[in-house]
């Protein structure tokens, strides 16, 4: 398996495919999705662990790597196979506390993954953009390929040392904290989804932890 660039590409349909029967089609994917959504019993919150988490401070910057542990909800895997992409999106800040004012935001950085399922190849595809790709698209954005659900999913619960802050911003001596924030990114999905998700426990895996910053020096 080979990591590349991906660059933004326009998507056109085929002469033989008119537009209204494009929307149709999305519009019957999003209800059926949609009444599953509201047929879904209510059950407790997708419980999310950040494992093998590490900070290294190499060189010109600060890097995090880790492993998010989560069990996905029966309601995801039916999205992903009936065509639905799943976006995930991992937050870190790191502030500077003040005495005289607000704590100062030194550092801000985000990861942002996508994943979907193609039913011709039956592969899987993830991508890997530093901002969210309803905003720019795939953008220059890292994809790579997977032949079963298993690597996929590897692929996008993993972090290898991602740069999260200059190592100009992080100082041993101040008091600094950093916070991190992993969630499914519902704003991404389609409206509809959008709207039928909110409130739905399945769709509901987060993470957030907020502790000082401490670096060995």
């Amino acid at each position: 398996m080979t990591a590349f660039i991906t660059h933004c590409w326009r998507k056109f349909l085929h002469p033989e495919v008119s537009l209204a029967g494009h929307i149709r089609r999305t519009r019957s994917l999003c209800l059926a999705l949609l009444t599953t959504l509201c047929m879904g019993a209510a059950q407790a919150d997708t419980w999310v662990e950040l494992q093998d988490f590490k900070l290294e401070r190499q060189d010109a910057a600060l890097y995090m790597s880790g492993q998010w542990h989560f069990e996905l909800p029966p309601a995801l895997e039916d999205a992903l196979l009936k065509g639905i992409t799943l976006y995930f999106v991992t937050e870190v800040d790191i502030n500077q506390e003040r005495w005289y004012v607000y704590n100062q935001n030194v550092s801000h950085a985000e990861r942002h993954v996508r994943l979907f399922y193609q039913p011709l190849t039956r592969r899987w595809r993830v991508n890997i953009s530093p901002q969210p790709f309803n905003v720019g698209g795939l953008g220059m954005s890292l994809g790579q390929s997977y032949d079963t659900a298993d690597e996929a999913w590897s692929a996008v619960r993993r972090i290898v040392q991602w740069r999260i802050a200059n190592a100009s911003d992080v100082h041993l001596e101040a008091k600094q904290t950093i916070s991190i924030n992993f969630k499914l990114d519902l704003k991404q999905l389609p409206r509809p989804l959008q709207i039928g998700a909110t409130g739905q426990s399945d769709w509901n895996i987060g993470f957030s932890k907020s502790q000082r910053l401490e670096l060995t020096p």
